[in-house]
Parts: C-alpha cells; sequence; structure tokens
C-alpha cells in the first residue's frame, strides 16, 4: 500500500527527531488515509492517531480500555491546509496562524512538534482516569496525578507511565 503525503511527512522528520522522544514512538497500524503511533513506555490504552484527507488533517491522542473501546480523546493537533497566495502554508483553523515554506513544514510545526511536547510531559505519577460508561451519556478520561485520583469517582484507573515505579503509587478508584 503506498503511503500518503503525511505517513512520508512524518517517517522523514521522525528520522531526524526521534531521539528526542522520552518515550519513544512506533507505528502500530497503517492505513491508506493514516497511521497509528503508540509509545514504548506509556500504557498501550494510549495512542496517536493521525488521517488525512485531501486538505484537512485528524491528529487526536486517544485514550481505549484495555478491550479497545474508545473512551476519550486527550488532545488534538488537528489542521486545515490552506496555501496562501506567497505559495507558503497556514492552518486555516488558527486564527492569526504562522505561516511555512511547504505543506511538509506545516504538518512538522502544528502537529509533530505539539505531539512531542506533549508526549514529553507525561510523568510517572499521572494516571488516566476512565469515568462513567459507554453506554452512559456523560463518559471519558483525562489524565490526573495519583493524589487527586483517589478523590474522583473513576470506573477505571491505570498508571499513564509503565515501568518507571509508577505501580509503587497506591491509587484507591471508588
Amino acid at each position: 500500500m503506498p503511503k500518503n503525503f503525511v505517513r512520508r511527512t512524518y517517517e522523514a522528520w521522525i528520522r531526524k527527531h526521534a531521539w528526542r522522544f522520552r518515550y519513544p514512538p512506533w507505528i502500530k497500524e497503517s492505513r491508506r488515509h493514516g497511521f497509528t503511533v503508540r509509545f514504548l513506555g506509556l500504557a498501550p490504552e494510549l495512542t496517536f492517531q493521525v488521517r488525512q484527507r485531501r486538505s484537512w488533517g485528524r491528529a487526536e491522542i486517544m485514550i481505549h480500555d484495555a478491550h479497545g473501546v474508545y473512551w476519550d480523546i486527550l488532545d488534538d493537533f488537528d489542521l486545515v491546509e490552506l496555501r496562501i497566495p506567497d505559495g507558503r502554508y497556514c492552518c486555516d483553523l488558527c486564527e492569526g496562524c504562522a505561516s511555512y515554506p511547504s505543506r511538509a513544514a506545516l504538518w512538522e510545526a502544528h502537529v509533530f512538534e505539539p505531539l512531542l511536547d506533549w508526549v514529553n510531559q507525561r510523568t510517572a505519577d499521572q494516571w488516566v482516569c476512565l469515568y462513567g460508561t459507554p453506554e452512559q451519556d456523560a463518559w471519558g478520561a483525562c489524565i490526573l496525578s495519583c493524589d487527586v485520583i483517589a478523590g474522583i469517582n473513576c470506573s477505571h484507573a491505570f498508571p499513564l507511565v509503565m515501568g518507571s515505579g509508577c505501580l509503587s503509587y497506591t491509587c484507591y478508584v471508588n
């Protein structure tokens, strides 16, 4: 299957920047219009999913439960590519957004660099709280520190960072 523009751009960018990730990324799944990334050392329920169709791109950090059921989007770096008259690119979703010399530069600055920052901000005291249930009207996920999560009514909670002492935290789920 041929790789789309965003996948090729990601692969070129990651070759130069993989060393900057605290939790190394790897491509879990590839499809015609997108791909899914996981991170070594972060909970397997966390994925980064990228989809591109024409001029828009969806780039979302998502949480699924251990059974693969979708719970929530924790963050997103979506964009709509706009080529401006001088030939540069900007995101049509952003007000006053900077312009970039190429589509690739737009994706790197607007999606991949913010992803890198988000991933590198994860710490061992962060837990994922799943609240409600998919059958209810109100359900989702959030990242909380262990000391806060003990007072929240989570239906399930698990450490975001794996294998770094996070299991020594004692969190009680109501």
